[in-house]
């Protein structure tokens, strides 16, 4: 469907959903460059934590509809180049005389190391796992692989058919109270969910409900906490609206996940500079709507080949180490 035939969407004014303060000032009203839309939003901010939200949004019944059939986070990447593919077609970087030179297998792994999914280590033979929006379960497959016993919940219908193809138990719903019983799971892991989300605070506190002692919580958002939506404004490709619901500091994220009864919490910055390419891509479509180079940008972003990564490694890394990374992948532990 169109996102821009949406008349009859059920909108919402809230309070804010961290402390429940009803006052609050405009950042932005913008429209969702992404997917194109004429529906405008407003961005605001908290007056009393200064947590960021969209305000009204719609309704937890009607957002849905928001997302277009060809969303990308539930279409699943091809495979990635990696040092065991095979020979044929192997760029010279990757090459086997190039990597018999010492140090530079461990300087490729280094460089291509995001942080973008963190696994924790558990006591057990079998720990089991649960993934909040796992669409079509790849990283289902990683924690298999790794020993884990791994289900997910998804509420898109499409991407469970294929996560339950790929032999995994998935639940088809939103993540609500009352579906897993309490203590189920050794860890919860949550790739870019929770800023989707009408009551974050209430899903972790969930989580903590379904974790058994000392387990994990382990997920990513978007970080507006960092200079990108600043020097980026409108361009900035995770604004998102309104499927991003919420803009995360990682002082906010702090402060939820305590009130929900977790602590040792590890805030990530991530080695990413993908945000850099999409947004770039955002705005030459916007400027230029014939460049087939907007389109090239805005193809790499969700599945950047390997000399992408490469090329953007140092930058990626300079930003984390700065901690002003777009993206931050936090882990914290129920206590």
């Amino acid at each position: 469907m169109s996102l821009n035939d949406l008349a009859d969407i059920e909108w919402e004014q809230i309070a804010c959903p961290v402390c429940g303060c009803p006052d609050w000032r405009r950042v932005r009203t913008m429209t969702n460059l992404q997917y194109r839309t004429s529906n405008e939003f407003q961005l605001v901010r908290c007056s009393d934590c200064r947590h960021v939200y969209v305000n009204p949004r719609p309704t937890l019944d009607c957002i849905g509809r928001f997302y277009p059939d060809d969303y990308s986070p539930h279409a699943e990447p091809e495979a990635d180049n990696h040092l065991e593919q095979k020979q044929e077609g192997v760029p010279w970087y990757l090459s086997r005389p190039v990597r018999a030179i010492p140090g530079l297998r461990g300087l490729y792994y280094w460089l291509k190391e995001t942080c973008a999914e963190v696994v924790p280590k558990v006591d057990g033979a079998t720990p089991r796992a649960l993934e909040l929006g796992c669409a079509g379960g790849r990283f289902l497959e990683t924690l298999r692989d790794r020993g884990w016993q791994a289900e997910g919940l998804e509420p898109a219908e499409r991407p469970v058919a294929a996560a339950r193809g790929r032999g995994f138990r998935v639940h088809h719903s939103p993540f609500v109270p009352g579906i897993y019983e309490p203590g189920s799971f050794d860890a919860v892991f949550a790739w870019m969910v929770l800023e989707h989300l009408h009551d974050p605070c209430g899903a972790l506190r969930e989580v903590h409900r379904i974790l058994k002692p000392r387990g994990w919580i382990v997920f990513s958002v978007p970080n507006w906490g960092c200079w990108e939506p600043r020097a980026l404004g409108r361009y900035w490709c995770l604004l998102d609206p309104p499927l991003h619901l919420h803009q995360f500091t990682p002082r906010i994220l702090r402060r939820i996940l305590t009130e929900a009864g977790f602590g040792q919490i590890r805030v990530i910055h991530q080695r990413n500079a993908f945000n850099l390419v999409w947004s770039a891509g955002l705005w030459l479509r916007e400027k230029c709507p014939q460049a087939q180079l907007a389109q090239r940008l805005l193809d790499f972003a969700p599945n950047p080949s390997v000399r992408g990564q490469l090329a953007l490694a140092p930058i990626a890394k300079v930003l984390a180490w700065m901690r002003q990374s777009g993206r931050l992948t936090v882990a914290a532990r129920a206590v």
